[in-house]
């Protein structure tokens, strides 16, 4: 089974026909797509699922050292894309950072867990919307000293963020996208 077919399965994403009404979202927006993926992360055998996903694109299945030769850490931003960055780090023995949406007033005051000065970062987030989180954590990643100029997400909706990633020197990739699913959005 492949991954699109476990998300429709287990519920994590769910569709509704264009007689229904639509979910409403954080941003407010409607949408006939419901993407909980943060479920997914919860459930072993599609975060296994997700981690093959990732390494085949990076070629890890024939090239274990590949990913550790280009990338010095995997980010993930904050509480989304944690899991999934934590079990890529852990097959890929790559050390892992996080990004928080925004600087803690206590402790280092930082926003970025770990150390990424000088390091090439890969950022992992679970979805894509207007790819304003994307931009926020890696400008976080740049000015902390990291490099980071690339981002890897479950799912792209398809509602701006690749663009803004491209206007912001940054290459977004995704194992799917909301057009996997089959879904026009206009109402």
């Amino acid at each position: 089974m492949n991954l699109k077919e476990m998300l429709i399965k287990e519920n994590i994403v769910k569709i509704k026909n264009k007689d229904e009404e639509p979910f409403t979202l954080k941003s407010g927006k409607k949408s006939r797509l419901f993407i909980d993926i943060k479920e997914a992360s919860l459930n072993p055998e599609i975060l296994d699922k997700i981690k093959w996903e990732f390494f085949k694109i990076y070629g890890f299945n024939t090239d274990p050292e590949g990913l550790f030769m280009k990338y010095e850490r995997i980010g993930s931003v904050a509480i989304g894309g944690i899991p999934v960055a934590t079990i890529i780090s852990y097959f890929s023995k790559v050390p892992q950072i996080i990004v928080r949406s925004e600087k803690h007033d206590r402790g280092t005051q930082s926003q970025i867990i770990g150390n990424c000065k000088d390091k090439r970062v890969l950022l992992i987030e679970d979805v894509a919307t207007s790819g304003g989180s994307i931009v926020s954590a890696v400008k976080a990643i740049r000015d902390a000293g990291g490099v980071c100029n690339e981002c890897l997400v479950i799912v792209d909706r398809q509602e701006g963020a690749f663009q803004n990633c491209k206007d912001n020197k940054i290459k977004l990739l995704s194992l799917l996208k909301k057009s996997d699913f089959g879904i026009n959005e206009e109402m």
